[in-house]
């Protein structure tokens, strides 16, 4: 297998990775919690907004690059990615979102946020054995 497959493969893998961790989290909170609708809805958005925010991270990060300006410009967008729809999140909840965060918004957004933060951590560092060859390639 070619290093761009392995690299590739990865990624998917990654990215099926952290489908799981929030459906599980999801799961458990609606199998535990009471079946309140408003906290149902408040669960589902937050999922979703950790979850997209999460995998663009993730596939944004898994880019190939060639010179480090690049790998700079990659990391950061990465970073951007996850971490600005959650905090744009966190705002309209504290300001317009209110019905959500009686429900409890703000708590599963900040559960959704770390766990798939420490999955992205975790498939980052078991990646850099897996699936060498990610970050910048001489051209010699």
């Amino acid at each position: 297998m070619t290093p761009a497959a392995r690299r590739h493969a990865w990624t998917c893998i990654g990215a099926a990775a952290l489908l799981v961790v929030v459906a599980t989290i999801a799961t458990v909170a609606l199998v535990v919690g009471d079946r309140d609708p408003g906290r149902l809805q408040a669960i589902a958005i937050t999922a979703g907004i950790c979850l997209a925010g999460s995998l663009g991270g993730w596939i944004v990060g898994r880019l190939a690059f060639t010179d480090p300006g690049q790998a700079v410009a990659v990391g950061l967008a990465a970073v951007c990615l996850r971490f600005f729809p959650a905090l744009a999140a966190l705002a309209w909840l504290q300001s317009a979102g209110v019905r959500l965060r009686e429900h409890g918004a703000a708590k599963w957004l900040l559960v959704f946020y770390l766990a798939v933060l420490a999955t992205d951590i975790l498939l980052h560092m078991i990646g850099a054995r897996v699936a060498p060859g990610g970050g910048a390639r001489s051209e010699n």
